[in-house]
């Protein structure tokens, strides 16, 4: 999954479809927080992991 914004829509999506019960990679490299607050992407981005996203750069994901 890639997008904008890494601390709002991103977050939100990656979580549901965690909890949907999908696999999800964040393509790190393809996702820019607002930043609203300091530090909110790096939160969200911590949030994603611990719930059991998988993180990548592109060009992994097309190497396979």
């Amino acid at each position: 999954m890639g997008g904008l914004a890494t601390d709002y829509c991103v977050r939100h999506s990656v979580l549901d479809a965690l909890k949907a019960g999908f696999e999800v990679t964040l393509l790190t490299d393809a996702v820019r927080g607002v930043e609203v607050q300091p530090g909110d992407s790096a939160r969200a981005l911590a949030e994603m992991k611990t719930a059991g996203a998988d993180f990548r750069v592109t060009v992994e994901v097309l190497e396979e």
